[in-house]
């Protein structure tokens, strides 16, 4: 009998990744997506062991509604995958509360109420006979260091960073795993949906610095990673033994590492003002 486990955002960039290696590695997937079109493209594809979700993560109803499926056709989740995200750059001063509310409910508000969803079939009952599933949270290495113009995202994967914690260790006493994977620049969409949006900033103090933002993100597609190897982690997380709490998947990791937990807040102050002012090779994290 196939594994089932759930994939929030499977349309495209990790999510489908994460279906395609999941799906042929004999997995049952329920994906969620947004439109029909996505549902009915990925059935084509998938045609067996394969069951789209339709529903935004912001409309808990219809998350609900789409849920009643998952609770249908299985008894157990071997995963959740808590892949749906969005990415809203700009400065603090000037984004919207609109703007500031939706990035932190798509990134943290809506993962708290979906894992909360699946929990009973991911085990989370004391002396089940079920064996407890594992939920992965992918989050982002901006959840660890700050970028200017990048912060309501930092913001929410901060948040989901602490929220990932927070279950791992209530969950622990059902022997729930809980995984946070950190991706730098991948080969995603996420990014690419933000080319020529900085024009609302035009009059803005910052809009000298945010006119690179198309070059800026455009290098960071040139050297980011390919997203099958965000999958394939995934992949390998749902059955390793002894998973990691968490894994960074990035180019420059150790340097990362240093920047991030090593470096005097100065320095780290210093170095990103420098590269934002006399380059254009700063590359959103």
């Amino acid at each position: 009998m196939a594994k089932n486990v759930v994939i929030t955002g499977v349309s495209s960039g990790i999510g489908m990744a994460s279906l395609d290696i999941l799906h042929a590695k004999g997995y049952h997937i329920f994906g969620s997506v947004r439109n029909q079109a996505d549902a009915d493209k990925l059935s084509k594809i998938y045609p067996d062991r394969f069951t789209p979700l339709r529903f935004d993560v912001q409309n808990h109803k219809e998350v609900i509604k789409a849920s009643k499926i998952v609770f249908e056709q299985c008894e157990t989740l071997a995963g959740l995958i808590n892949n749906a995200g969005i990415a809203i750059p700009g400065p603090l001063e000037h984004l919207s509360e609109d703007q500031f509310e939706k990035q932190l409910d798509v990134n943290v508000k809506s993962i708290r109420r979906i894992t909360n969803l699946f929990l009973p079939l991911l085990g989370a009952k004391l002396n089940s006979s079920k064996p407890p599933g594992r939920i992965i949270n992918i989050s982002s290495v901006s959840g660890l260091f700050n970028s200017p113009f990048n912060g309501a995202y930092s913001i929410s994967k901060h948040a989901l960073e602490s929220m990932t914690d927070i279950y791992r260790r209530e969950l622990r006493q059902y022997g729930i795993k809980v995984i946070a994977i950190e991706p730098g620049p991948i080969k995603t969409e996420i990014w690419k949906k933000n080319l020529n949006k900085m024009e609302e900033f035009k009059d803005s103090n910052y809009y000298e610095v945010l006119q690179k933002a198309d070059k800026i993100i455009e290098n960071a597609e040139r050297n980011a990673l390919p997203v099958e190897i965000v999958s394939k982690l995934i992949a390998k997380c749902l059955v390793a033994k002894r998973p990691k709490t968490r894994y960074i998947v990035h180019k420059g990791k150790f340097v990362f590492r240093l920047m991030a937990y090593y470096f005097p807040d100065k320095l780290s102050d210093w170095l990103v003002h420098k590269t934002l002012s006399s380059t254009n090779r700063h590359r959103p994290i």
